[in-house]
């Protein structure tokens, strides 16, 4: 196998949430950590940043939830500041720190936290028993002090999801992993697949071979089923996950970070993809995986397609993160970008809807007659940057033409699209031109600067 055989997949993302990296210090140094390099060396979103992502989705209401992460965020000084805002500015519906659950072991800081405004705590378990979970932690102790913060949330009303990361250290376990969840009063489990971001060559031998490690997992799926635990799995192929399949969800949010962290964000790819019914929500393999195992081709089963196929396209929007409470309410849409376009003729065409990142915004235009569309797509404005149209705050250009259509009333729904665009751009909204943050050089032995 060549690496020329490895088609990218495209990652899904919810851009109804938004990551911000506070931190990059920890208490544990897990085996598998995806920012290992980075720790200790990459920077946090600053303060008066964060202040200003907060003013901006006050305007736009992009994001629905903040989630803090790291690094171990709970290490921050600064981590109540950055809760408080959100809570206060009633920016964000729902706020979620994402966290090992060290420091949760006391009682007062996990008071602290809930009375600050998380109402949604994401917690690391990745073994069923101390000996396996401070192994991979690298940390004795660390075990107990999770189950004990495990416990100090289950007094409060919050929301309680914890994360296992499978990797070939903790195959077996999985069973018993939900077991430690559901006696603590855990409601939600995840279940990631490893994936190599730094040791592509997995020469700490973490990667799990999915023949091993599958029948565990799928067992540990049927509990969680049978004690009402909601569960999620990631990157494992679906075909895999049998009568689960439902629990696969490779979408993440929408994260600032430093902006090398996505040159090393895996890739995927399957054999199958053009031929399963499902490939539009499942990745397949990491390449990482198929360059060790092998691309699986007798042990993944496609589900014949019964629709065409076509490649799947950037910015793929995840499903929501939503409790069963919250779930079929429908979504809010993104009503003060589609306000853009407010004022567009009925009698040219229409808004189909908008797909946001920190980027882009994507709109889906429908031709009055025939059904057509096209993809206008407007990006921060720069005036070096050849463009479709400009607004005051906006270029913009299309893609993705489909169906069949006149070039005269296609070229019309353009023009009148971007001239509503022009007409309600008040300066209010805006979008960022990078994807994460940019890391500046290191001047002697400091940490380096973001921006």
């Amino acid at each position: 196998m060549t690496d020329s055989a490895l088609r990218d997949q495209v990652h899904p993302t919810r851009f109804r949430d938004l990551a911000v990296t506070v931190d990059f210090h920890c208490n544990s140094a897990c085996t598998f950590c995806i920012v290992q390099e980075g720790m200790n060396n990459y920077r946090g979103v600053p303060f008066e940043r964060f202040v200003a992502i907060t003013a901006d989705n006050l305007r736009s209401q992009k994001y629905d939830r903040v989630i803090f992460t790291g690094g171990e965020v709970t290490l921050e000084k600064s981590l109540l500041q950055f809760v408080t805002h959100a809570r206060t500015s009633g920016a964000f519906r729902h706020v979620r720190l994402q966290t090992n659950g060290r420091k949760l072991a006391d009682p007062a800081f996990t008071e602290e936290l809930v009375d600050a405004g998380i109402d949604e705590f994401f917690v690391s378990l990745h073994g069923d028993t101390a000996a396996l979970h401070d192994r991979i932690t690298q940390r004795p102790g660390s075990f107990d002090e999770l189950v004990r913060g495990l416990e100090n949330l289950a007094r409060h009303p919050v929301r309680r999801i914890t994360n296992t990361v499978v990797h070939r250290a903790n195959i077996g376990a999985f069973e018993g992993i939900v077991d430690v969840a559901h006696a603590r009063g855990v409601s939600e489990m995840e279940f990631w697949n490893y994936l190599p971001m730094e040791d592509h060559a997995d020469e700490r031998d973490l990667i799990a071979p999915l023949a091993a490690a599958m029948p565990s997992l799928r067992r540990a799926l049927e509990r969680c089923a049978a004690r009402g635990i909601r569960s999620v799995t990631k990157y494992v192929p679906r075909c895999m996950l049998g009568v689960h399949g439902a629990t696969l969800d490779n979408s993440q949010p929408d994260t600032i970070i430093v902006e090398s962290f996505w040159n090393e964000f895996p890739r995927f790819a399957c054999l199958y993809e053009a031929l399963c019914e499902h490939s539009d929500e499942c990745l397949g393999l990491s390449h990482d995986y198929v360059r060790k195992f092998g691309w699986e081709e007798r042990t993944l089963v496609p589900i014949p397609r019964t629709r065409p196929w076509t490649p799947r396209a950037h910015d793929v929007e995840g499903r929501p993160d939503e409790t069963p409470d919250e779930s079929g309410g429908g979504s809010r849409g993104h009503r003060a970008w589609e306000a853009l376009l407010d004022g567009l003729p009925a009698d040219v065409g229409r808004l189909v809807h908008v797909r946001l990142n920190r980027n882009q915004a994507r709109y889906t235009l429908a031709l009055a007659r025939g059904g057509a569309t096209v993809e206008l797509v407007l990006v921060a404005r720069q005036d070096a940057v050849r463009a479709l149209a400009r607004t005051a705050s906006f270029n913009a250009f299309y893609t993705q033409m489909t169906g069949t259509y006149e070039r005269a009333d296609m070229e019309r729904l353009l023009r009148d699209a971007c001239e509503r665009i022009a007409a309600n751009d008040d300066g209010s909204l805006s979008l960022d031109s990078r994807k994460g943050l940019v890391q500046l050089a290191r001047q002697r032995n400091e940490r380096p600067e973001v921006v």
